[in-house]
């Protein structure tokens, strides 16, 4: 289950090399892309390394193309030349479902599957005890609501589940901090929560950054101001990319974004 269906996919059974675990570096090199459907590239020719442990905000403004980074990593849009690499491996070396297990992912769009709260929590990862799911569901804030449902955890979740938007993205935190993959990639807009519940998410989402590879949609000037890299996407593109400090002394296109944005925070 994810965001896309795999059986559209081409087979990928002959892949063999499999990356159980990983350092966390990753190298976009000389990559370019456009979509299929059209002769356009909008990444002309990217190249970044993200040590292990960096931190990568990726801002622009709305309808930028912020997610065509995650969609690349990601391997659900393939790229027309160039590489991925993490830990010095080719991404399309790689199966999908490999790629995937390699992340933490916290998007705005959750995705949720019919079974229990538990389940939903756990999702493939083996050997994770009761109190496990509970801690990670106290960490985002989750777990007194969890408690007053009739079957607790092993309440099901389906269509007719009545789980706000809130909800449902601390359930997406917490099995992201079950799964404890070695990298993060996360989007940081919160839904429309109570204040208290958003101080939760975002102490969850800066506890899952912690020691990961972090490619954050950002949407907070204190991950903007702390990340390592921050790549400016402009109409599908990245223009520019460097430090906070660095780019605001370019007085380029993050100087005016910033600026804008952020002048009364």
């Amino acid at each position: 289950l994810g965001l896309h269906s795999w059986e559209e996919m081409e087979n990928e059974s002959h892949k063999t090399k499999v990356l159980t675990s990983a350092k966390g570096e990753i190298e976009f090199r000389n990559v370019r892309f456009g979509y299929e459907d059209t002769d356009v590239t909008v990444i002309h020719d990217f190249s970044a390394i993200a040590k292990p442990g960096q931190k990568i905000a990726i801002v622009g403004p709305t309808g930028a193309g912020k997610t065509t980074m995650v969609n690349l990593l990601m391997r659900f849009h393939e790229i027309k030349s160039g590489s991925i690499l993490i830990d010095g491996i080719p991404i399309s070396e790689l199966t999908r479902e490999n790629v995937h297990e390699l992340f933490c992912m916290v998007l705005q769009d959750t995705w949720l599957f019919e079974g229990t709260i538990r389940e939903n929590i756990v999702y493939c990862k083996e050997g994770v005890s009761d109190e496990g799911v509970k801690n990670a569901c106290k960490a985002v804030g989750i777990h007194h609501f969890v408690k007053t449902l009739p079957h607790g955890y092993d309440t099901v979740l389906n269509d007719e589940s009545s789980l706000s938007a809130g909800q449902k993205q601390q359930l997406t935190i917490a099995r992201a901090m079950i799964q404890n993959a070695p990298m993060l990639i996360l989007d940081e807009a919160t839904s429309s929560v109570d204040t208290r519940t958003e101080i939760l998410i975002q102490q969850a989402m800066d506890k899952l950054m912690e020691n990961r590879t972090s490619f954050v949609i950002a949407h907070r000037l204190s991950t903007i101001k702390n990340a390592d890299i921050i790549l400016v996407m402009k109409d599908g593109d990245i223009i520019e990319s460097g430090s906070h400090v660095a780019l605001l002394e370019k007085g380029g296109f993050y100087a005016e974004l910033y600026n804008s944005q952020f002048e009364t925070a």
